[in-house]
């Protein structure tokens, strides 16, 4: 792989390291590199190597990416995860019985799902927590801390989060911070596993360390001990934007010198061009400082700001224009927020104006339907071939057997799950080829479906009839988004699979890894950037994470950037940080 002598010197660098990785730095590409110089060096040998990261889309960007330079993740000699797959499959999982509180075995309770919202929901109204769905989704934020304390989010008190857990813990169920909790506690009373696992996994990648917490650096901590595994930490602590899931930007370096990790600084930013990195620069001064280095040329104004009335003005008077006079496909365009709240609602304005869009208010049904999870991805490869498709189904399969109460099926991983993919995919094309109609093939799509899962043990025999009332449940719902559901076809369900048409729609924190040509920030209000309210006061520190969030956010763009405030009901005004960049006074 062509890579630059900051990057070359750290693959190339035997013994423990640490890049610190400025925005558009390639860091994936030099993660790649170093997984293929470490493949080759244990190819025939039972060793492995592991590559953590921080979200699934990361997962399956490093996935593919390894596989097309033929890599070995299909060898099984790499190993890509989150730190929760990978603390899951090789701690948990094989050995749960050695816990307290899991000696019977446990199922994933996953925030999006409708088993989560009654517990969470229950236990806001037994402790008196605000209703609210800010309140609900702080549940799916709860993490624990070494001694075993709750980490809290949002207004979710110390009370509240413990009888959330003894609650979910009665019935079996283990949230993602348990996940990690429950394999520290594995590893901590249990040596011979950690030296298992040393000895199993020769290297250890570890991407967005900056988004480390202090119980997953424990069980980093554990590994290193052992002397047999080399780690690879990737990171910016410039770029520390999740400090209300646990993060603690300060345990990179603090890490970094426990193992004793030789540094290197990866400064030259291939995304932006020098006007986007001159505006990225002036909100945090790097030091060296950041430098351009694509090849790319710059855009007609490519940054500019505007005070709109709403969000949606932002999008429809400025945003949209400026795509169609300097011909930039929607699907290279994102549209980033603070929140998910001020994302759905304009996201549903956009699907009403007709503006193809992936992301909050796109899809006109709930996403935790296993039918829509299904149909999706049949639709996005039967419309376009991808084989990517054929990936993700396997996951979604997954996740729907969990949910469903049938425990990690890891066989749908193997030559098993690719088979029942193709039955799905043949299935589904067989459907399109006698109803060409959008609602009949869901309908019929249902029905073949549930078959094919019950058939498979994906579902158990007392859920048959599950999947067929879900497209019942999503046709009503679609209705009611006032779906024209006459004219609906096969990639209006295929489009959230396949994005590459629309304009994504995301949070400014899920952005975190993402690149596009053009980004539109909008809803850039004080006290929403940098968020505080009532349960989350001002200080020194959330100034500057708010920073840092505008920053990441910022620097997703490579040649266009857009930047808007807004009208407020409460009389906010414009974020301060656009003060910093000198477009407003």
């Amino acid at each position: 792989m062509k890579l630059t002598e900051e990057q070359r010197a750290a693959v190339e660098h035997c013994g423990n390291v640490v890049i610190t990785a400025c925005p558009g730095s390639g860091k994936t590409r030099t993660i790649i590199a170093k997984i293929l110089k470490c493949v080759d060096e244990i190819r025939d040998t039972p060793r492995k190597i592991a590559c953590i990261t921080y979200t699934n889309t990361a997962v399956y960007e490093i996935e593919n990416r390894v596989s097309q330079n033929q890599g070995g993740v299909e060898e099984g000699i790499c190993e890509v995860s989150t730190i929760h797959s990978f603390c899951q499959s090789n701690i948990l999982t094989p050995y749960y019985w050695k816990t307290e509180d899991y000696k019977e075995g446990f199922t994933i309770l996953t925030s999006d799902s409708d088993q989560f919202n009654e517990i969470a929901t229950e236990i806001i109204e037994e402790f008196g927590l605000d209703n609210s769905s800010f309140t609900l989704d702080s549940f799916g934020g709860l993490h624990r801390n070494p001694d075993g304390s709750p980490g809290t989010s949002g207004n979710v008190t110390t009370e509240a989060a413990l009888a959330f857990w003894n609650r979910i813990k009665k019935d079996g169920l283990i949230d993602f911070g348990n996940i990690i909790y429950q394999s520290y506690l594995i590893l901590s009373q249990n040596p011979s596993l950690v030296e298992n696992l040393s000895c199993r996994f020769a290297y250890l990648l570890v991407d967005e360390f900056q988004d480390t917490t202090a119980l997953q650096v424990e069980i980093l901590k554990f590994i290193s001990s052992e002397n047999r595994t080399d780690f690879f930490l990737v990171g910016d602590r410039e770029q520390s934007i999740f400090s209300f899931a646990g993060a603690q930007s300060g345990l990179m370096e603090e890490f970094a010198e426990f193992i004793s990790a030789e540094k290197f600084p990866i400064l030259g930013n291939f995304r932006s061009t020098k006007p986007l990195v001159e505006v990225a620069e002036r909100l945090i001064e790097r030091e060296p400082p950041m430098r351009s280095v694509t090849v790319s040329e710059s855009l007609p104004f490519s940054f500019t700001y505007q005070h709109t009335e709403n969000p949606f003005v932002a999008i429809t008077d400025f945003l949209l224009p400026y795509l169609e006079e300097n011909d930039i496909p929607l699907g290279d365009a994102a549209i980033l927020a603070p929140n998910w709240y001020i994302l759905n609602a304009l996201g549903r304005k956009l699907r009403e104006y007709g503006v193809p869009i992936v992301g909050p208010g796109a899809r006109p049904y709930k996403r935790s339907y296993a039918l829509g999870r299904i149909a999706e991805q049949v639709c996005g490869y039967l419309e376009t071939g991808t084989a990517n498709f054929l990936r993700q189904t396997e996951k979604e399969l997954a996740l729907i057997a969990n949910q469903s109460n049938r425990g990690a099926m890891f066989r749908l991983f193997s030559y098993e799950g690719q088979r029942i993919v193709q039955r799905l995919m043949f299935e589904g094309r067989k459907i399109q080829s006698e109803h060409e109609g959008g609602r009949e093939w869901l309908r019929k799509a249902a029905e073949s479906f549930e078959r094919i899962l019950l058939e498979e043990r994906i579902l158990a025999e007392n859920q048959r009839g599950q999947v067929m009332e879900s497209a019942e449940l999503m046709l009503k719902e679609m209705e009611q988004a006032k779906v024209d559901l006459n004219n609906l076809n096969l990639s209006d369900l295929g489009m959230f699979a396949d994005p590459r048409k629309n304009i994504k729609l995301m949070t400014m924190h899920t952005a975190k890894g993402r690149e596009f040509p053009a980004v539109a920030i909008v809803g850039l209000i004080d006290g929403q950037v940098p968020y505080h309210n009532y349960y989350n006061s001002l200080t020194k520190e959330g100034i500057e994470e708010g920073r840092r969030l505008f920053y990441v956010s910022l620097t997703r763009a490579e040649k266009a950037l857009m930047v808007f405030s807004n009208d407020h009901v409460k009389g906010l005004p414009p974020s301060r940080y656009l003060n910093e960049l000198g477009v407003i006074d």
